[in-house]
């Protein structure tokens, strides 16, 4: 059975991102960020877009960022509106600190309100990026004798009634937190045997309103995990998303342990890598982990080689003074102890700028949450348990 082993975390997402000296950059990226969290909150659908200045931004970059957020609203199938026409009602305020631009989008629908708050440091003279170190921290979220492939936070957060799936190659299970304890409402198999492969591996990925996508070797899966959990799988070749926001999909090879190469995304990184076993999808670029114990990073369609020696399991993150980060598990073997730390460009290099994160064994997998301010990892101990972790990035010790 799988238990409760973590307290209570944040109901509020609460997004965190850096500003660089390119200022105008970090807002195009602050809006995109509003926009994901605003959507993880209400399906798509006709909404009102109000915006208010309580900060000391001019009124041409208020302006410049009022159009970012209805482009990237748009782009993630939003029709904007008048109020009296639309469905959804979101009421913006550009507020500040003394050190951050504070952005507050309430969110109403019908009777029910929500928020989601952006944070942007604000640039600060003779100070640079690297001036503050990144702590991880994990939180243990489950842990299982059932060999877990992936797991995800339908609501993208953790509190009373907050739902978990998790993936094993024959079924999926939907728990429900209640009064501190992981409560299995229902398990469903899959009904479709996965094709064997080297090492099982599956991601599963939440969608609007309960949905979700399942994804296992030579398997999709199609379900839904509101009043009642349902799945449907058959036989296919689909493309598996990268991360859970699904704007990066590649082609798993499924007699094998790994991505082919052939990347397919509508909005990101398209076309042909090396084969890989994972990526980390950052806002302008898309770093891999390939089979050959190398990592590169493909951009603009150019592929360049990491020189640092990672191993198989990476994904980005994002913390509160930088905007891309990579969490990089250690060049290690299966029978080993893990670790994790995160990993910054500069001058076209990666560096550390974390400690390593010591794990008891082997990490599976690694993947980036909805939100990107937190990821999720799964790793096995040496007593063969399958463990479960939700992992942030801050700044400062």
């Amino acid at each position: 059975m799988l238990k409760l082993i973590c307290r209570w975390l944040l109901a509020l997402s609460v997004g965190l991102l850096a500003v660089s000296p390119a200022a105008s950059q970090d807002f195009v990226f602050a809006t995109n960020q509003l926009s994901a969290q605003v959507s993880q909150v209400v399906a798509p659908t006709s909404v009102s877009v109000a915006i208010r200045n309580l900060s000391s931004l001019d009124d041409a970059t208020v302006s410049s960022i009022q159009a970012g957020i209805v482009q990237a609203l748009q782009s993630r199938g939003w029709r904007i509106g008048s109020p009296q026409a639309s469905e959804v009602a979101i009421a913006i305020t550009l507020g500040e600190s003394f050190r951050n631009y504070v952005w507050t989008a309430e969110i109403a629908k019908a009777a029910s309100r929500e928020v989601r708050i952006v944070e942007l440091a604000k640039p600060s003279a003779g100070r640079t990026q690297g001036d503050d170190p990144v702590t991880l921290s994990r939180y243990l979220l489950i842990s299982s004798e059932t060999p877990l492939l992936d797991i995800t936070l339908p609501e993208g957060k953790i509190g009373e009634g907050a739902h978990l799936l998790a993936l094993s190659s024959t079924a999926t299970q939907l728990f429900q937190l209640q009064s501190t304890q992981w409560r299995l409402l229902q398990t469903q198999p899959l009904g479709q045997r996965p094709l064997p492969s080297r090492d099982a591996r599956g991601r599963i990925a939440p969608g609007q309103i309960g949905s979700f996508d399942a994804y296992l070797p030579g398997v999709h899966c199609t379900g839904n995990a509101t009043s009642t959990l349902t799945i449907g799988c058959r036989e296919s070749d689909d493309p598996w998303p990268l991360t859970d926001d699904r704007q990066s999909l590649a082609f798993y090879a499924p007699s094998r342990n790994y991505f082919n190469g052939v990347l397919s995304s509508p909005k990101g990184q398209s076309g042909t890598v090396n084969a890989f076993f994972s990526a980390a999808v950052l806002s302008d670029r898309v770093v891999f982990a390939n089979v050959d114990g190398h990592a590169s990073m493909a951009q603009s369609g150019r592929s360049t080689p990491i020189s640092e020696r990672w191993g198989s399991a990476i994904a980005a993150i994002q913390s509160s003074c930088r905007t891309d980060l990579v969490l990089a598990s250690g060049a290690g073997d299966f029978q080993q102890a893990d670790s994790l730390a995160a990993y910054e460009m500069l001058n076209s290099q990666f560096r550390p700028v974390s400690e390593p994160m010591q794990f008891a064994g082997p990490l599976l997998s690694l993947k980036t949450a909805p939100d990107r301010q937190q990821a999720i990892a799964i790793a096995v101990t040496p007593s063969g348990r399958y463990e479960a972790y939700l992992l942030t990035a801050r700044c400062g010790t």
